[in-house]
């Protein structure tokens, strides 16, 4: 400092530092040095900014004197928190934060660990803006210490976080973040300064994931030992995971200390990291950000900025790689950031570094599988090659590493299917593939298979040239040995190709016939894919623009490729001999190409082909013969040699062996075209022959077949003979030639007499020898006991009768043996009614008996068969009997109109023309007549089940037929009759024929039948009472059982409902088409009534309606009758081709009927509704149905209380279906507009209706749902918080139930129990989902939601009736005041005052948790509005009586001083008196608690007790009147404790205006009567004189005599207990002011003591044995007596003279019979009087004086003695020896040996006692030999 002030100035602070200089030398233990240095060090180095040179060069060697001292001696401690305070003063200048920081390094080591960690906070806030190497060695300091800060970190995690104050210091937090995470790199043992084992090496090598610049920083000075950084890292990792920091901060810190060398810090970050597996996202693009950069390094990217040298990171090592890669490979978005990705995989598989393994390479693999699966096309396109050349490079190089070129094989396939352009242009990569296949080992080959699957869909779109090399690919690798190989080859045929493409289909035909099973279903599979797919009845609506290619190739170019192949493998080694037969292929592929040629054959002819079509070679056969006749007309016979050569193949295969597929390919060579085909096999019918003789039963018949078409066409002789050949030695042949002889004779007359009735109708053949010997064979098989025979001869007569009429008289006598048609009728009729023969019989003889006839226009006995037939329908129960019946039924009524009667491999059934005509129709009419009329009414089952499948199948054949027509309405009728029966056969025949004859009717008739229909359906019309009789069957078998859910008729009925609410009642019947399902139609017999073309039809009528009907028809799907649920379910498929795209139009639609319905009062309409919803809503989201999403919550929280078990169950789905749907839309990440709509749709119903309901269950999926969509809406929920929170809030307090509320209010009477048990609760209530919610989206909250959630929050405070849900208010106010705190300003006030109001609740932990909001609210509270709170809280405290309104003050301004010190402190002057007041009330177990919140609010706002008080001295004492005058008298008794608090702290440094203003308080305090607590008065009174008495006595002279007086009263008071303490503060005052009022003393107290006189001694005996509480209560008068009386005696020699005798006289009358308190009060009172008695000087010459110290001398002595003999009571043994001491002081000041003799004589054998009691203590011991030696002495000198 210049001018004249500044030398002053500096010699001032010279002698200042001069003086501490002094102090610090003469310190000579270490406590006095480390006060000195506590005290001085701080200052000092403040003096550093002197601007005078001298003061900082004292400065400097002071320092330095400090720095010898204290450097090496780590026993002192230096005052770290002051330094701290100095270092963060931003004031300071940066030389003084230099040094400051020396010393704070030097000192915070020294420090308990308790102390380090509280600190940690301290030293995180100094570090802010200061210098890099300052916050690295700050950092370093307290590395060490975060584990202990782990250990005391608090449980709240809403306290974690606000713990260290990074919060609001994010700077600070980055660089403590950084710090540990190069801590956790450092290596053990690693330093910069350590050189490197090599000479060679230049400088030392940074660690593997560390800067240069922070290996530096956090290696330290010195070189660290590994114990304490293996100490150090471990610690850190706990601290990590204590919650105090972020988990997305920490995540990767945890990760490199999971890869530490050392186990106990791997292990430790192990367990950590399990902790927050489910609370990290490694989705986070800034953390994996982060990663990326840990694991590769700094790397230089070009127009990036360049990093210096030193702050480059080196790539980290293999060991924290290894931690790092199974995070990147579960992260997706680790594996789109380019181009980190596809550095980390090339470094770990081409890198030079050594930072990989084997292990890192198969990660850097499968990495790269999450990029192709993760990346888009347009991001993954530009590395695709450079991601294929490095796998190619895998492939090829890692010949040692299997599982890692499998995994690349596979990664190339998953490469290829994503970018097909990729693989595609190169097909080479097939061929090598494909090598692979059969160079690789097993597991490897698996991998290279799976590659080429999935880059098989790559190769559809090719250039045809690459095409070409493909099929020639797949052709070789067909052949290969490798099982896998040739899978491969199936899958890339059949994938790659079209369904026509010849070579391909070849090279399937191939696999078809594989030895491994596996490989043939694969190459059958995509062989037949498409013929599959047309037949799919799902897709009989796909419209023509959507048909996809052809299904198969065209007949004569596959036919021409195989025959060419055939040839070529003829010549080659591939040919196959079998016998004496050489073929082209094996015979299973053989059989395959005979199979696929055959559909090729029909989709070429133009009829759909089916697999099931392929055992009836005659399925459109004339259609196929005219395509055949067309192409081999054509080519100039080239097409007819392939097709001939075809057949010669299959002969050939049929040749080399007997199977099926050849024998039927060769069936339909020959039947499509006879004409061309069968004359080449006329030389061969022993062939034939022979092959009747297989074992094979439907061989036979197939050659049978065969044998029937070639013999037709030869001439007479030549098939006469060819017949008598069959029939020769028949009998001695094999059954099976039998069987099958029999077959070929039925089928080759039937087949050349049927072509000879074509040419002339009129030709007779019933004199024919041959036909009839022949025709008298086949019946005589009727009575064979062969099975195999009957069956064969019903067969053939059933041709025989089919082709013409049978060469038999119509009847015969009943004696006559000759055969006739009556008599084959009545055998084959017996055949059909035998139980005894099988069913495959009794069907054939029943069709045989039909087809008789077929052939004979003249055959007499139809209406026989007819009632024959009918007769047998009670007695068959089989349906496919009655099936068969009802064709056998149909062919009697037709006759020879039938177009069963047609040869059926040249003629249509449309193209049939009867060969004889004129038929009658009476047959027929009559047959309708009985079936309608009688038939079909009739009760019994078995009848009424023949009766409709009869009805049926005439309804099917004879709808053309006039008969028919007429009665179309009866035959309705019937059916309508059926509908309802137990049987589901007979339903389902019953809905199907109303629909044909729907179908069959004119326009006019429709109208008439709807409505008959209806009438009948829904009830209109009454129904006819079946009468029950014998045969009627109440229940069939098994129907017993089943619930009545209201099946058979209900199904129509809801069919009828269906059609008639979308306005078009004709629609029923195509309802009824669809809605039968019944496995007896999949049925050969069954699958002949051709239902599907009627779905079919019916289906595309129905299209137009879809709009109205789908809604309908989805609910009803899962109607829980399953009749009608099964029913709806075949309308559904056979209406909607692609269920999930309807759905999806139609959803508005749909929605709306569910939501309708949902409600309905039918049961079983609200639970299909559920089950419906449920469905609905799996994948699916509904953005565009938001207002029905609305009611949809409503109506479903209504349901989950259905009074209907199964309902509710599915209502629960349901909810929990609409839940997950309600989350997923309302995610901030699918969109803010449309998750805002979502928002505001949902939370209404959620919060109204489902957080209010009564039922547990809504309230458990509403409270799920709100948690979920809490979190996936984010700040989509703003405008909604006002409502949500509350509502949450609500919830909570709801959730606890009512038990612990209960319990709350019987612990009443206990405070200190339920405070602790509701804040239990409200803690507890922070953790539940609710309150979790709460916490989550507080975050959004922003002035518009403030508006409307305060006042509801308000609401909730003041009157809510749980505890919890008002605690948890509190909490989300105090989050508020930290989370929008400038929002909140403009409401403090309301909840300021509403919380105000709550500190009189009842319950002391709301009264708690409400004061600590308050406290946080001061941090946005206006002026005005704290003030107002002080002042009230002040009135609060000196007006309310109750304990708890006070308690209410204390934790508030606790919270307050806590929260915001700074509130505190700008209003300390009204609130620290009242905590001073407050600290003074008196102690006992209720109030402890209360009392330690008073005195922590009083020392946190004050410097000190004594610095508080004279702080706030004006204000305490304006307070201390108004308490004194309190009407309360524990208020009065609290202010005078708080005066004698005052006049202690202040000592003789009180002013003395404040002292005289005290006393006079309490002066006028002690005026009036006695009351509970007014002794505080008196002994502050007492406090008042012993701290300032000399101050006391020249200040209040004049009421010197009043305050005497008004002890004086107090002293007389009756009551006890009071007037013991008014002595005890009389004598204490009397004796700090030294008055003599001993005589006013002697005369209040003289009658309380006990007189010498045994007269006395006797009656106080006696009174004492009267009343022994009364001699209680004296003993204790007697003790505050003789404290007075010790105390004032008075320093006057006159009055001490005058009273002497008296009191030692009451004193030695005591000492003898009192209690041992009172004893030591004795000894005090002695002690006392001795010290103020001086002796006689003259005591020699006079006898008087001498006489009298004689006396009182003996007394104490007497006294003394007494006393002493005391046992273990060692406190008075020492006071009485310190008497005693006192009197030979007295002795030898009175140089009488009279005196020392007497006294002697009396003491000293107490003395004696002491020394030899061996309870006495050594101390005590030795004083008393002391004394005992002092008296000899004394008593030799005298003499």
């Amino acid at each position: 400092m210049s001018g004249p002030g500044g030398v002053p100035q500096a010699q001032d602070e010279l002698q200042l530092l001069e003086r501490v200089f002094i102090r610090l030398g003469c310190a000579e233990t270490d406590e006095q040095l480390q006060e000195a240095v506590s005290k001085f060090l701080p200052p000092v180095l403040l003096k550093l900014t002197s601007q005078n040179e001298g003061v900082r060069k004292k400065v400097m060697e002071l320092l330095v004197h400090i720095n010898k001292r204290i450097k090496n001696n780590h026993n002192i401690q230096l005052p770290v928190e002051a330094l701290l305070l100095q270092y963060q003063d931003p004031m300071a200048t940066s030389f003084v934060i230099n040094f400051t920081i020396i010393y704070l390094k030097m000192g915070f080591p020294r420090l308990p660990l308790e102390k380090q960690a509280e600190l940690v906070p301290s030293v995180l806030a100094g570090i802010e803006s200061k210098p890099t190497s300052h916050q690295d060695s700050l950092l370093l300091m307290i590395m060490p210490v975060l584990g202990e800060v782990a250990k005391i970190a608090p449980t709240e995690p809403e306290k974690k976080r606000s713990v260290l104050g990074l919060c609001e210091k994010p700077s600070v937090a980055k660089v403590l973040y950084s710090f540990m995470f190069d801590y956790l790199l450092l290596p053990y043992g690693s330093h910069p300064s350590l050189k490197p084992a090599d000479p060679k090496v230049e400088g030392c090598k940074v660690p593997a994931g560390l800067s240069e610049y922070g290996w530096k920083r956090v290696a330290g000075e010195a070189v660290p030992a590994s114990e304490t950084v293996e100490t150090t890292k471990t610690g850190i990792v706990k601290f990590l995971g204590t919650g105090l920091l972020p988990e997305m901060e920490v995540a990767l810190h945890l990760m490199i200390g999971a890869a530490d060398t050392r186990h106990g810090v791997a292990s430790a970050a192990d367990t950590q990291n399990r902790q927050l597996s489910g609370v990290i996202d490694w989705n986070d693009p800034e953390l994996v950000r982060k990663l990326y950069s840990l694991f590769l390094g700094t790397l230089v990217i070009k127009d990036r900025p360049t990093t210096k040298q030193e702050h480059k990171r080196i790539p980290s090592n293999t060991r924290i790689r290894l931690k790092l890669m199974p995070v990147l490979l579960k992260s997706r978005e680790a594996a789109m950031q380019f181009p980190s990705c596809i550095q980390v995989t090339f470094d770990l598989l081409f890198g030079t570094s050594g930072n990989s393994n084997a292990k890192l390479k198969m990660m850097a693999v499968n990495f790269v599988h999450q990029i192709i699966f993760h990346c888009p096309e347009h991001r993954l396109s530009p590395i695709g090659a450079v991601i294929l050349s490095a796998l190619t490079r895998l492939v090829n190089e890692e010949k040692d590493n299997p599982k890692l070129r499998g995994s690349c094989y596979v990664a190339i396939g998953k490469l290829g299917l994503k970018l097909p352009a990729l693989v595609n242009k190169d097909v080479s990569m097939i061929q090598t593939f494909f090598d692979a296949m059969s160079t690789e080992d097993s597991d490897t080959q698996m991998s290279v298979q799976e590659a080429l699957g999935l880059m098989a869909p790559a190769f559809r779109q090719i250039e045809q040239a690459n095409r070409k090399f493909i099929e020639a690919i797949v052709a070789t690798y067909i052949e290969k040995e490798e099982k896998q190989v040739r899978l491969v080859a199936v899958q890339y045929a059949g994938e790659v190709f079209p369904h026509d493409n010849v070579a391909t289909r070849y090279t399937l035909l191939i696999g078809a016939g594989d030895v491994k099973d596996d490989v043939a279903k694969a190459s059958q599979a995509a062989l037949y894919a498409a013929v599959k797919k047309a037949n799919n009845p799902d897709l009989h609506h796909k419209r023509k623009d959507e048909e996809s290619g052809p299904i198969l190739p065209d007949f004569m170019e596959m036919l021409m490729y195989l025959m060419d192949k055939s040839s070529i493998r003829l010549k080659s080694s591939f040919k196959v001999i079998v016998g004496d037969v050489t073929l082209p292929f094996p015979v299973t592929v053989g059989s395959q190409m005979c199979d696929y040629i055959r559909l090729c054959l029909w989709n070429s002819a133009g009829v759909l082909p089916s697999k099931e079509i392929l055992v009836t070679p005659d399925h459109e056969a004339p259609k196929v013969g005219r395509y055949l006749k067309k192409v081999m007309g054509e080519g100039s016979g080239k097409k007819k040699d392939l097709v001939i050569k075809y057949v010669e193949l299959a002969e050939n295969l049929l040749r080399a062996s007997g199977g099926m597929q050849q024998a039927l390919a060769l069936l339909h060579g020959v039947g499509s075209n006879p004409a061309e085909i069968a004359p080449r096999y006329e030389k061969k019918m022993d062939w034939f022959k022979f092959l009747l003789n297989n074992t094979k039963e439907e061989l036979r018949e197939t050659v049978a077949m065969i044998y029937g078409l070639v013999a037709a066409i030869l001439n007479k002789p030549d098939f006469e003979k060819a017949l008598k050949d069959l029939t020769r030695s028949m009998k001695e042949k094999q059954l099976e030639y039998q069987h099958g002889a029999v077959l070929a004779i039925g089928n080759s007359f039937g087949r050349r007499i049927l072509l000879a009735r074509m040419k002339d109708p009129k030709q007779q053949f019933s004199d024919w020898r041959i036909y009839k010997d022949s025709c008298q064979l086949l019946i005589q098989q009727l009575d064979s006991p062969q099975n195999l025979l009957i069956g064969s001869g019903c067969l053939a007569l059933a041709e025989l009768g089919r082709c013409g009429p049978l060469p038999l008289p119509d009847s015969s006598d009943s004696d006559s043996s000759e055969q006739s048609k009556m008599s084959l009728i009545t055998k084959l009729l017996a055949l059909v009614k035998s139980n005894k023969a099988s069913m495959r019989i009794r069907e054939r003889a029943a069709l045989a008996a039909g087809s008789m006839c077929l052939g004979d226009v003249n055959f007499p006995h139809r209406r026989v068969l007819l009632e024959s037939f009918i007769e047998l329908a009670s007695e068959v129960k089989d349906v496919e009997l009655h099936f068969t019946i009802g064709d056998a039924l149909v062919h009697c009524a037709l006759g020879p109109l039938s177009p069963a009667a047609r040869d059926v491999w040249t003629v249509s059934e449309e193209d049939f023309i009867p060969l004889e005509t004129g038929v009658g129709a009476e047959e027929l009419e009559w047959l309708v007549s009985q079936l309608t009329d009688k038939l079909t009414r009739s009760t019994h089952p078995n009848i009424k089940q023949a009766s409709c499948l009869w009805l049926l199948a005439l309804v099917k054949h004879c709808m053309s037929q006039a008969a028919v027509q007429a009665k179309l309405l009866a035959i309705q009728d019937a059916f309508m009759g059926l509908l309802g029966d137990n049987n589901d056969l007979v339903q389902d025949a019953a809905s199907k024929g109303i629909g044909i004859v729907y179908e069959a009717c004119t326009e006019d008739q429709r109208d008439g039948m709807v409505n008959n229909l209806l009438d009948s359906l829904l009830g209109k019309k009454p129904q006819e009472v079946k009468k029950v009789n014998e045969e009627t069957k109440v229940f069939q078998e098994g129907e017993l059982g089943k619930s009545a859910i209201g099946g058979n008729m209900s199904t129509y009925k809801e069919l009828c409902s269906l059609a008639t609410d979308m306005g078009q009642p004709d629609l029923v019947y195509k309802f009824m088409h669809l809605a039968n399902y019944n496995a007896t139609w999949n049925s050969k017999r069954g699958a002949a009534f051709g239902f599907s073309t009627i779905a079919s039809k019916a289906g595309d009528q129905l299209e137009p309606h879809l709009p109205k009907i789908i809604p309908k028809l989805y609910r009803y799907q899962f109607d829980p009758t399953p009749r009608i649920q099964q029913s709806m379910s075949s309308i559904w498929s056979a209406l909607v081709p692609e269920s999930t795209k309807t759905v999806d139009k139609f959803l508005p639609q749909i929605l709306a009927e569910l939501q309708k319905e949902l409600t309905s009062n039918q049961w079983r309409v609200r639970e299909s509704c559920c089950s419906g919803l449920t469905d609905l809503l799996r994948g699916r989201t509904l953005d565009e149905a938001l207002d029905t999403l609305t009611l949809l919550w409503q109506d479903i929280f209504r349901v989950m209380d259905d009074i209907k078990e199964s309902v509710r169950v599915a209502a629960a789905k349901t909810a929990q279906s609409l839940s997950r749907v309600s989350i997923k839309m309302c995610d901030v990440s699918c969109g803010a507009k449309s998750g805002e709509a979502a928002v505001k749709a949902i939370l209404p119903p959620l919060l109204e209706k489902g957080l209010t309901s009564t039922v547990s269950e809504v309230r458990a999926v509403c409270l799920a749902t709100l948690m979920k969509v809490t979190k996936s809406a984010g700040p989509l929920l703003a405008p909604h918080l006002g409502i949500l929170i509350p509502a949450l809030l609500e919830a909570t307090g709801e959730m606890e139930g009512q038990q612990l509320n209960y319990i709350s209010t019987r612990l009443a009477v206990d405070q200190d129990v339920q405070e602790k048990l509701d804040s239990a609760r409200m803690a507890a209530s922070r953790s539940t989902p609710t309150m979790e919610c709460v916490n989550y989206v507080l975050q959004y909250v922003d002035s518009n939601v403030l508006a409307l959630l305060v006042p509801r929050l308000v609401d909730i405070i003041r009157g809510n009736p749980s505890i919890v849900s008002r605690g948890g208010a509190a909490h989300v106010v105090t989050t508020l005041t930290h989370q929008c705190p400038l929002d909140l300003q403009a409401f403090t006030g309301k909840l300021l005052s509403a919380f105000l109001t709550g500190l009189s609740d009842r319950n002391p932990a709301v009264r708690i948790s409400y004061a600590g909001c308050i406290g946080h609210l001061m941090r946005t509270a206006k002026d005005s509005s704290k003030e107002k709170l002080f002042n009230k809280l002040r009135a609060w405290y000196m007006e309310k009586e109750d304990d708890a309104s006070r308690a209410a003050v204390a934790f508030t301004f606790q919270a307050v001083n806590r929260h915001n010190p700074d509130v505190m402190k700008a209003y300390a002057s009204s609130a620290m008196p009242i905590a001073f007041l407050a600290m003074h009330e008196e102690k006992n177990e209720t109030n402890t608690d209360v009392l330690e919140v008073w005195e922590e609010v009083w020392l946190d706002g004050t410097p000190g007790s004594e610095g508080g008080i004279r702080l706030y001295q004006t204000e305490i004492m304006d307070l201390l009147p108004q308490a004194l005058g309190s009407n309360q008298w524990p208020v009065k008794a609290q202010a005078a404790r708080a005066i004698g608090t005052v006049a202690t702290k202040l000592g003789g440094t009180i002013q003395a205006g404040v002292q005289k203003k005290l006393v006079e308080l309490l002066l006028c305090g002690l005026e009036g009567r006695t009351w509970t607590g007014k002794e505080c008065l008196l002994r502050s009174l007492a406090d008042i004189a012993t701290s300032g008495a000399e101050l006391m006595v020249a200040n209040m002279k004049e009421e010197m005599g009043q305050l005497v007086e008004a002890l004086l009263k107090e002293c007389r008071k009756q009551k006890l207990e009071y007037r013991v303490i008014a002595l005890e503060s009389t004598g204490t005052i009397l004796s700090e002011l030294k008055l003599d009022r001993f005589k006013d003393i002697y005369e209040i107290v003289a009658e309380h003591l006990p007189k010498s006189t045994d007269e006395d001694k006797e009656n106080g005996t006696k009174e004492d044995m009267e009343d022994q509480e009364s001699s209680q209560k004296q003993l204790e008068l007697q003790f505050g007596i003789l404290t007075c009386l010790g105390l004032a005696w008075p320093e006057n020699k006159e009055t001490a003279e005058a009273y002497l005798g008296k009191v030692v006289d009451h004193l030695e009358t005591m000492a003898q019979n009192t209690t041992r308190k009172n004893q030591l009060a004795i000894v005090k009172c002695l002690a006392n009087v001795m010290k103020n008695w001086k002796i006689p000087v003259d005591l020699a010459a006079n006898q008087a004086p001498k006489d009298a110290c004689g006396e009182i001398f003996s007394k104490i002595a007497k006294i003394i003695s007494t006393l002493l003999l005391i046992p273990k009571y060692a406190q008075l043994r020492t006071e009485t020896l310190q008497v005693l001491s006192q009197a030979i002081k007295l002795l030898v000041e009175s140089k009488s040996s009279d005196l020392v003799n007497l006294f002697k004589d009396e003491i000293t054998r107490s003395l004696d006692g002491v020394i030899k009691d061996l309870g006495s203590d050594p101390n005590t011991k030795d004083t008393a030999r002391d004394l005992k030696t002092a008296l000899n002495n004394l008593t030799e000198n005298k003499n």
